[in-house]
């Protein structure tokens, strides 16, 4: 009897300590002042993409981004967004009603430093930054644990201002070690309850950390992510409605989606439905997927999860050369070494070739071997690395058992540690991935490499991009090849060959050239010209050409093709040459005098065929040089209009099995997918008897540069319409004339400035 009062006691005592700490907690709302909780989120994509998310006071408020080197912002772009009313998320503890925000950034430089601010009516935000991916060699940091509270009554084993400041100290001895890290990626546990605002706004504690500040942050959600104030479990969609039924909670699709972590973060939207909390982005060259690993425990949703990983996985292939998943809990249990969520995963890890795979929730670190199958790979080239990492400063653990610990490579108590704190860098290659452990001391508490197990290899639409972007034009004596500054990146050599004989190069990618000259040639002449691109997977592709030099550079304007009836060639000129001649596919067709302005084809022509008109000075001499191809989207019997005849005329094409050049490839690609199908036979369908601006509306980009390749000026043109340049005036000199004699866009282009 005694037993049962002293039971019924505590229950009555726990009952009156929860219900004083609810009562009293929930009374403290917080407000958001102006702006808070700013984070830099991956895009899926992040060479080009990413999504600046934020909390307002307000409705309205506006971002502002631009170059790292523009200081001053005297560049910037300013883009004002409208918030989605929060009055939900967090209800239980720390109340907080606000306007969640976010801006998805894209077209970005690849690899570059942005800097950014938010602002609601007078308040701004200090300067944060960021840093896109690229195509070369980088180094990430990656932590877990830190278990972020804004009060120190918790035996967390650090107050809440040491875990701030040891974040920082271990960023800043990191970069020491191992250089300047691109991005953040955590693996849970960032706050110590998900559903108490106050730890979310510890990370704009700036005079104690600027993690949040310097970084893209790449975080998965933890199990604290999920916690309310008034419980330990993962209830965190509406708890209270669970109490006398928790096996509901399994049937209710709400439940699933991670209300806190949500609140704050502006992860891609590319995870399974209902898991916003799960994503994956691409970094460089390597393929990230962060698993929210509550649902694959707690929550029963790990054969959804798994679906997911293969489709994610499978669709990005080509794309990546590496592979690092990652969750909160652990593959391997610290304390016991006990297969804790390996199982569930290491098939599809072995089968898709995952390199490395991280975790935390454990408090102290343990590393295995290279494991393929379930045991040590004695293949260098099969197998995943599994990471448990450690804490920050937070209630150490001890090794209790030492199950499979022939898996294991290191296994280190952090017990024997005061305020035992580290994160890890992990530098990325072409050739290899090298993960290091650094504590707050700045040393190395352990290091391993893998070796890649696949090739590097360029994604196929960035090579077609990058080559796209080189444009070849000539003066009286000279030709050039110039590229998108954008562009450089991807290219590790191009090489200019005229006539077999005169050769010259520039490796774009490593001394950041945008321009290459074959300078001295001869005038008035037509020379036989091969490109030679060797991309930084060492791919290569030659497009050959004919061009001519000449002194009337510059002498025509507006070459065009059109159907009137039948082929027609028009132009302009500045000045009448001699005589013209008329090509088609590289023959001379016809010969017009010089006061000519247009020429009628009588040969029988399609999509693939290639024209060129050359003027002719009074001694035969080529002065000037055009090849085109019609281009009129759409016109698959070349007839000058869009209708049911060419609908039926591509789809007998297509069914026939017809191989499409690269001529009618651009001709007939009116979805521009860079391929010919039955999906452009419905756009075609849908938009028979209109125009050709209905049909495709592009627009380029058309970048002025000088002869040293520096920007002058930009613009977005049309496709169809002229450049309209005033050339820009440069002091103590004379503009001659642009680099091409053809203004008409077709493409992202680049025209050179030629100046006296």
């Amino acid at each position: 009897m005694k037993k049962i009062r002293k039971v019924l006691l505590f229950l009555i005592l726990s009952l009156l300590s929860f219900t004083f700490l609810y009562s009293s907690v929930n009374a403290a709302a917080l407000a958001v002042n102006g702006v808070d909780v700013i984070y830099a989120n991956p895009g899926e994509d992040c060479m080009t993409e990413v999504t600046i998310s934020w909390h307002s006071s307000s409705a309205s408020s506006k971002l502002t981004y631009t170059l790292a080197s523009d200081k001053n912002y005297e560049n910037a772009t300013v883009i004002e967004a409208t918030g989605v009313y929060d009055e939900t998320s967090f209800i239980y503890y720390d109340v907080c009603k606000f306007y969640k925000c976010k801006v998805e950034l894209k077209g970005l430089q690849a690899d570059t430093n942005y800097i950014y601010k938010v602002s609601c009516g007078n308040i701004t935000s200090r300067e944060h930054k960021f840093k896109t991916a690229g195509t070369g060699d980088f180094t990430f940091g990656y932590m877990s644990d830190i278990h972020a509270v804004d009060y120190d009554n918790l035996d967390l084993g650090m107050t809440a201002v040491k875990k701030l400041q040891t974040v920082q100290t271990l960023i800043n001895k990191s970069k020491k070690v191992s250089g300047d890290l691109s991005f953040m990626l955590t693996t849970g546990d960032e706050v110590w309850r998900g559903s108490q605002y106050s730890n979310w706004l510890e990370w704009s504690k700036n005079q104690y950390t600027t993690a949040t500040e310097d970084y893209l942050w790449a975080g998965a959600p933890g199990n604290h992510e999920y916690y309310t104030q008034t419980t330990s479990s993962v209830w965190n969609y509406y708890p209270d409605k669970y109490a006398s039924n928790p096996s509901a909670i399994y049937s209710d699709p709400d439940y699933f989606y991670n209300t806190y972590f949500n609140a704050v973060k502006a992860v891609p939207q590319n995870g399974p439905d209902g898991i916003p909390s799960s994503y994956w982005f691409l970094y460089n060259n390597v393929l990230f997927i962060c698993i929210d690993s509550m649902q694959s425990s707690e929550y029963a949703k790990l054969s959804v999860l798994r679906a997911w990983f293969e489709e994610t996985v499978q669709k990005n292939e080509g794309k990546y050369q590496y592979i690092i998943a990652y969750q909160h809990y652990p593959w391997y249990d610290f304390q016991t070494g006990e297969d804790k969520y390996a199982y569930r995963w290491n098939d599809l890890f072995d089968k898709y070739g995952v390199d490395l795979a991280l975790s935390g929730h454990m408090h102290g670190y343990l590393r295995t071997k290279q494991l393929y199958n379930g045991a040590v790979s004695d293949d260098e080239l099969k197998g995943t690395y599994y990471v448990v990492s450690p804490q920050i400063g937070d209630r150490p653990k001890d090794i209790t058992a030492y199950n499979n610990k022939d898996l294991i490579q290191t296994w280190e108590s952090t017990k024997k540690y005061t305020d035992y704190s580290a994160m890890s860098t992990i530098s990325v290659t072409k050739e290899s991935i090298t993960y290091k452990l650094i504590d707050v001391d700045g040393t190395v508490k352990d290091e391993f490499t893998i070796k890649a197990k696949r090739a590097y290899t360029l994604n196929k639409d960035l090579k077609e991009e990058a080559s796209k972007s080189i444009t070849i034009s000539s003066n009286e004596n000279a030709i050039s090849a110039n590229m998108d500054p954008n562009m450089t990146l991807y290219i590790k050599n191009i090489q200019l060959v005229a006539n077999n004989t005169i050769v010259k190069s520039c490796d774009p990618a490593t001394k950041k050239v945008s321009s290459l000259t074959l300078p001295n040639l001869e005038k008035n002449k037509v020379y036989d010209l091969k490109l030679k691109i060797t991309y930084i997977d060492d791919s290569q592709v030659v497009k050959e050409m004919k061009i001519a030099t000449g002194e009337k550079f510059n002498l025509l304007d507006n070459v065009k093709l059109r159907v009137d009836g039948s082929m027609k060639l028009e132009w302009s000129a500045k000045e009448n040459p001699s005589k013209y001649n008329i090509l088609v596919n590289g023959e001379v067709v016809s010969t017009v005098e010089g006061n000519s302005t247009s020429y009628t084809f009588t040969q029988n022509v399609d999509a693939s065929t290639k024209y060129a008109i050359q003027a002719l000075n009074a001694s035969n001499e080529v002065i000037f040089m055009k090849e085109l191809t019609y281009n009129y989207y759409g016109d698959c019997n070349i007839d000058g209009k869009i209708d049911d005849k060419d609908v039926d005329a591509l789809l007998d094409l297509i069914v026939a099995g017809h191989k499409f050049s690269e001529g009618e490839t651009k001709l007939l690609d009116n979805n521009g997918d860079n391929i010919v199908d039955v999906g452009d036979a419905f756009r075609l369908l849908s938009c028979a008897n209109k125009t050709v601006d209905k049909v495709i509306d592009n627009t380029y980009l058309v970048i002025i540069v000088d002869e040293d390749g520096n920007i002058l000026t930009t613009e977005n043109v049309k496709e169809g319409e002229d450049v309209k340049f005033v050339a820009p005036t440069i002091s103590g000199k004379t503009f001659v004339a642009y680099s091409l004699s053809e203004k008409y866009v077709t493409c992202d282009m680049v025209l050179v400035a030629i100046y006296k």
